[in-house]
């Protein structure tokens, strides 16, 4: 009885060798293997064994169908023998072989940020985490643009290397990583590529990135308004900076700046006062003294310590205009180092100072001229000043 069924099994299980199911997250994966009904059996025996050779399952089953749950990811064999009524169990079927694709959405297990640099014809990126299966797809997405992935090696399930044929023609910018795998998994890794135009603007500006999704710095950077920084920067200079750049030594060293100069100016002030409150009742003791007599003498030397204490009193005067302009100084160059802080040009870094808008900018440059001068046969150097305004379309 058993030979007459042989074929039939045989040929359904090639039907179904290849099963897959789609997961997310961590939840129970299940398949199902089924076979053909036989006349007469009361049951059936199912043996499975893994890609090593051995045996996962040799279980009875009562009906014609048997649930797999959580089984990995891998190649399998399995085969049947029917149970006869007396509860002899026949000859098995062959050995035939399937597939369990757990299709889950792959993850990177490093929040590294990928540079690429016009300067280079292709790119490399070693991706490292889980659930990668091939095939598995990898492009680069900005502005609804994408850029596939033209080669992508799938090395095991945590590793995987994705080639990127770079073109001078593409917008730079931050690009998000996105994987897929043949299940239509993705993955939307958020601004994890920079493409920039050289080597060193995608080096600086991918560290630059990682340190936003470490949230070392805010994680709208490039879309926080400039006041956002220079409001905290006029309030506590070096507060902007670190904000906007993460720059922990300016929020130290900044204050100390300013308390510094603050400090020297307070002092000065304090000895101008009383420099020239001792100049007033100096002058005040001469009026009295020049009257008498008596006490010229006397008026001769508040005099002369009249006139030191007025010299002292201009002294800490300019002490204090000093003081007060570089402590105005230090704090215009904190507002203005703040702004440029918060520049928002990702790949495109471009010099000059922008007017309202991102197209229009203001450029000063400062060069030096050198030349022979016939009439005084020397050498004369100069300085030349310009001032560029650009726009762009």
């Amino acid at each position: 009885m058993w030979n007459k069924i042989r074929p039939y099994l045989f040929l359904f299980f090639i039907f179904i060798s290849s099963l897959s199911a789609q997961t997310s997250g961590e939840e129970p994966t299940q398949y199902q293997l089924r076979w053909m009904e036989v006349d007469g059996a009361t049951g059936y025996v199912l043996e499975i064994k893994n890609s090593s050779g051995y045996l996962v399952l040799s279980e009875r089953v009562n009906g014609t169908s048997y649930d797999l749950v959580n089984y990995t990811s891998g190649i399998y064999e399995h085969r049947v023998a029917v149970i006869n009524k007396l509860g002899k169990v026949g000859s098995y079927s062959e050995w035939v072989k399937f597939e369990v694709v757990v299709s889950k959405v792959p993850t990177l297990t490093k929040d590294s940020v990928f540079s690429v640099s016009k300067e280079e014809k292709e790119k490399v990126f070693l991706l490292e985490g889980k659930d990668f299966i091939y095939p598995m797809k990898v492009y680069m997405v900005t502005g609804g643009k994408r850029i596939l992935a033209k080669k992508v090696t799938i090395e095991s399930d945590s590793v995987a290397k994705a080639t990127f044929a770079v073109d001078a023609d593409s917008d730079t910018g931050i690009y998000d990583l996105v994987l897929e795998n043949p299940r239509n998994k993705i993955l939307t890794a958020k601004q994890r590529v920079v493409l920039s135009d050289s080597k060193e603007k995608a080096s600086q500006f991918a560290s630059r990135q990682e340190r936003i999704i470490r949230k070392e710095i805010p994680e709208d950077y490039y879309e926080t308004p400039y006041w956002s920084t220079l409001w905290r920067s006029t309030l506590m200079p070096g507060w902007g900076q670190k904000y906007i750049d993460g720059k922990n030594w300016k929020l130290f060293v900044f204050p100390m700046v300013a308390v510094s100069s603050a400090a020297v100016y307070a002092n000065s002030y304090n000895k101008f006062l009383n420099a020239r409150s001792d100049y007033q009742s100096a002058v005040l003791l001469g009026v009295v003294l020049v009257e008498r007599q008596d006490t010229q003498l006397l008026w001769l030397v508040n005099r002369t310590n009249a006139e030191a204490k007025f010299n002292s009193a201009k002294t800490e005067l300019g002490v204090i205009q000093a003081g007060a302009g570089v402590l105005g100084v230090f704090l215009l160059y904190n507002i203005v180092d703040s702004y440029f802080s918060a520049k928002r040009n990702v790949a495109n870094v471009e010099p000059g100072f922008p007017l309202g808008e991102t197209t229009k900018r203001v450029h000063a440059t400062v060069t030096t001229d050198v030349g022979w001068n016939q009439s005084r046969f020397t050498y004369e150097h100069g300085s030349r000043y310009q001032i560029e305004f650009s726009s762009r379309f």
